[in-house]
């Protein structure tokens, strides 16, 4: 009863959501899915015009830039993997600590410092990751990418019921310039459908057009996003964006039902901790449990605790050993199994330093063609609208990624995560993130791009996704729709969609021993590549969502 329970629920959130509908879409050339109908349309007239993969990133990249600047700004970051040629590529444009800062910046603080103000602003790195991205693989010219984005932040898009409050609710973190930007010309809060335009932006999107990047990271627009920072407080500077640099990085790799998937390396702690999960996955029964019942939702789980437990341990790998062949080693994963009991929680010891001998508000989208060739991107500001600070002139969103870092060891950020000595605050370091882009390869296609915002919980979010496809085998939406639970080793406890699982399944959880709590989950986005040559896109209905293509 549970389990027919459960799979009504599935169709249910499918075909009637109360806040959207999460209609999948079909085609057989390329196919987006993303957070944005614009941003799906501007994808969509881009590949029309003879864009790739990676020009239809750029476009949509941009396109969020314009429409949905709480959670993908300018002045964010993010991690893109990539698939034109033979191989997956990672690309690293996360944030980077200021140079003025260092590991005791923060303990004379106020305790929100990391989070508000200018004290919480890593230098920015989106509009380097979309000029890499193009420069190495785009096949249209740079400036045409700009045309759909720049129109929308010219001649205004109707604004949503998320839009709306997302910007109400950050006001009061608002500099005066966030109220400028994205108030009406009264001061007061837009309401859904309204239109907003965005002259200060545009403005912004034809220097970068026409310039490239340069305008970004040297000339007007960086001297407005450093005026934003040291008005209130912050130490970014000129230097510190004129240094910005994106890296090019080699994905992690693992072998899982036949498929290869590829994941994200440090600093995102997302890929070695789903690699982790899926190693579990083959030491432990799960695969013998029936999909959503208590006893599979238990033992992903506790798959997920352990797999979390080595987080602590990571850290930029420029700064910091990431011990990644001890975290999916066979003696540790052979241990780790050992400790998950089918028939009740059971709490372990956080993983020392000293035991290897060698550790939210985001967006997503997933683009695929039908020759196998994907971009999955994923960008974040942290929290919604980062720091509250938006730069004067040209209304850029700024981040406040400096809270990702161990602001003050042994405390929680803003997630609850506990961070460690790997991760503490370094000049030019990039903090530890849970942003996972992911692939799913086989015969060297891409058989599923897919990611999810959402802090700690993209990793559990995407981990469940593969899972239901490659194990399940649910299709792409309803893998996507499915309830999922999380844990993150600490605290020990085990979170559950809310309004997503029987009564009856949440008690069964609690006899095991579980302190549950309904919450919030990631929103996952993707794109998959069937065998008969048909692309299926989908969004996920927790969430705003578009999906299209041709």
């Amino acid at each position: 009863m549970k389990n027919l329970f459960n799979t009504l629920i599935v169709i249910l959130l499918i075909f009637s959501s109360p806040a959207l509908l999460a209609i999948p879409e079909s085609g057989s050339h390329m196919m987006i899915a993303a957070p944005s109908k614009y941003a799906v349309e501007v994808g969509q007239k881009v590949a029309a015009k003879g864009g790739n993969v990676v020009d239809v990133a750029v476009a949509v990249g941009l396109t969020l830039a314009v429409t949905s600047p709480y959670y993908a700004s300018l002045g964010g970051g993010g991690f893109a993997m990539i698939k034109v040629g033979k191989d997956v590529e990672v690309l690293d444009f996360r944030e980077m600590a200021p140079i003025g800062t260092h590991p005791k910046y923060y303990l004379d603080k106020p305790k929100d410092a990391s989070i508000n103000g200018g004290h919480a602003v890593g230098v920015p790195g989106v509009p380097a990751g979309l000029w890499a991205m193009h420069k190495k693989y785009g096949k249209l010219k740079w400036s045409e990418l700009y045309r759909e984005p720049l129109l929308l932040a010219q001649k205004g898009f109707r604004v949503s019921g998320e839009w709306v409050q997302k910007t109400n609710s950050n006001e009061t973190r608002f500099n005066d310039f966030g109220r400028k930007h994205f108030f009406n010309k009264k001061g007061k809060p837009y309401r859904p459908g309204e239109t907003l335009r965005q002259p200060g932006l545009a403005d912004a999107l034809k220097q970068m057009r026409h310039r490239n990047i340069l305008s970004f990271y040297s000339g007007p627009i960086a001297q407005d996003m450093v005026e934003a920072v040291k008005q209130s407080g912050g130490v970014l500077s000129l230097k510190d964006l004129k240094n910005y640099k994106v890296r090019w990085l080699k994905p992690l790799k693992a072998d899982f039902q036949g498929y290869e998937v590829y994941l994200m390396p440090p600093p995102s702690s997302g890929g070695i901790v789903i690699q982790s999960a899926l190693e579990l996955v083959k030491r432990v029964d799960v695969t013998k449990q029936k999909p959503l019942s208590v006893n599979e939702l238990h033992l992903l789980g506790e798959i997920l605790s352990r797999s979390f437990r080595g987080r602590s341990l990571l850290g930029d790998p420029d700064f910091h050993q990431n011990p990644l062949e001890f975290l999916v080693s066979d003696a540790y994963l052979n241990k780790m199994a050992k400790s998950i009991d089918l028939d009740k929680t059971e709490s372990i010891k956080p993983l020392a330093d000293g035991e290897w001998k060698e550790s939210d508000e985001t967006t997503h989208f997933s683009v695929l063609d039908a020759k196998g060739h994907a971009v999955s991107l994923t960008v974040t500001l942290n929290g919604s609208y980062g720091s509250g600070l938006v730069s004067p002139r040209f209304g850029i969103a700024l981040n406040n990624e400096m809270d990702d870092f161990t602001t003050r060891p042994d405390e929680p950020n803003m997630y609850g995560l506990v961070q460690g000595k790997g991760n503490v605050v370094e000049p030019g370091k990039r903090p530890l993130s849970s942003m996972s882009p992911s692939f799913v390869v086989k015969n060297n296609q891409v058989k599923l791009a897919i990611g999810a915002p959402g802090g700690p919980r993209i990793i559990s979010g995407v981990f469940q996704a593969i899972y239901r496809v490659l194990v399940s085998g649910f299709n792409l939406d309803w893998a996507i729709q499915a309830p999922r639970v999380h844990h993150q080793f600490l605290p020990h406890k085990l979170f559950v969609d809310t309004y997503r699982f029987a009564p009856e399944t949440i008690d069964g959880l609690k006899k095991k021993g579980h302190e549950v709590e309904e919450s919030w989950n990631s929103r996952v986005y993707g794109v998959l590549l069937n065998d008969s040559g048909i692309l299926d896109a989908a969004f996920d209905s927790r969430g705003e969502g578009a999906a299209g293509g041709y």
